[in-house]
Order: C-alpha cells, then sequence, then structure tokens
C-alpha cells in the first residue's frame, strides 16, 4: 500500500520531469529509506505523555536569577523522569528544592524528578523550582519563553513560560 503511495506520488507531472527524480526505481527506495529514517527519528524524539499548565517565570530586576513555576502531570501508563531543563533564553537551567532544615530555608539542586503514572508535581514558590541563571537578553512582562523539559530515555516537550511580575500568580 505505502509502495503504491509513493509511486502515485512519484508520477505526478512535477516530480516525474524533476532531474533529481528521473530514475523512479532509485526514487522509490530514496524515498522508502526517507520515510522509515523520519518515522525512527519521530519515535525516538516524541513528546512523552504528559501534560504542562501554568508555566510562567518570575520576573526580577537586573541580571538577577529567575524563577520558573508550572504543573507537570503524567498522563501516561508509564513512569517518566524528568532530567533536565534548558532555554535559549538563559546560559543555565537548574531543577531546586525549597526546603527547611534545622529552622533555615535552603535550595537544593536536583538532577531528576520522577513522576508516577497519574502523578502530579507542581514547581511553585517554596517547593520544586527551575532556578534560571544568566539571562541572554532582557524580559519583560508579557514575553513568551520557551523551554525544553528532557526526559529520560530522549524524549523532549517544548512548553511555552510566561514572563509575569514578580508577586503574582
Amino acid at each position: 500500500m505505502l509502495r503504491m503511495q509513493i509511486l502515485s506520488i512519484l508520477k505526478t507531472p512535477f516530480l516525474s520531469t524533476h532531474p533529481l527524480l528521473r530514475r523512479r526505481r532509485h526514487t522509490t527506495i530514496d524515498v522508502a529509506i526517507a520515510l522509515a529514517a523520519l518515522l525512527a527519528w519521530s519515535v525516538t524524539f516524541a513528546a512523552p505523555s504528559v501534560s504542562v499548565t501554568n508555566a510562567r517565570i518570575r520576573l526580577l530586576p537586573g541580571n538577577l536569577p529567575l524563577a520558573g513555576y508550572f504543573d507537570l502531570v503524567n498522563q501516561g501508563k508509564e513512569p517518566l523522569t524528568l532530567i533536565a531543563v534548558s532555554s535559549p533564553a538563559f546560559k543555565m537551567v537548574h531543577m531546586h528544592l525549597s526546603m527547611e532544615q534545622g529552622g533555615k530555608s535552603k535550595m537544593v539542586k536536583i538532577e531528576a524528578i520522577e513522576l508516577n503514572p497519574g502523578e502530579t508535581v507542581n514547581f511553585s514558590p517554596g517547593g520544586y523550582h527551575l532556578m534560571l541563571m544568566e539571562r541572554v537578553q532582557p524580559l519583560h512582562v508579557g514575553d513568551g519563553v520557551p523551554m525544553t523539559l528532557q526526559f529520560s530515555g530522549q524524549q523532549a516537550l517544548q512548553v511555552m513560560f510566561e514572563v509575569r511580575k514578580a508577586g503574582t500568580n
């Protein structure tokens, strides 16, 4: 069936007259290889079964580190592990956890966060959050900042974070 569809595409007037596509036998094989490679790539880098809501960045003045917050839900049937977050807007992005220990608040860098099926993890003030360090360019309230959430197994999810004024949720 796929071979028939590829052959019918190759028989269209534009494609059959194109100099690179005159040899149909080789072109069919080339197209099949390209489609197989594309399918393999899309499976390898498929987005995980996860949803992200309320993605926001708390804006602070100057070049102070910023905090990123969001709600993450594993909607799949398998556990997921968030292993990194990156953004072209910052030189460094770390996952942190704020906690109290011995009556003092402290932040601990987190290397990975595992989410069981159906589990929700809230990145919020006083808990898990993203530390966004060394802005590449100035940010303003209302800007959208792209972030890539990287999960184990080479799964990644692109998320747009909204820049908000400090003190707002």
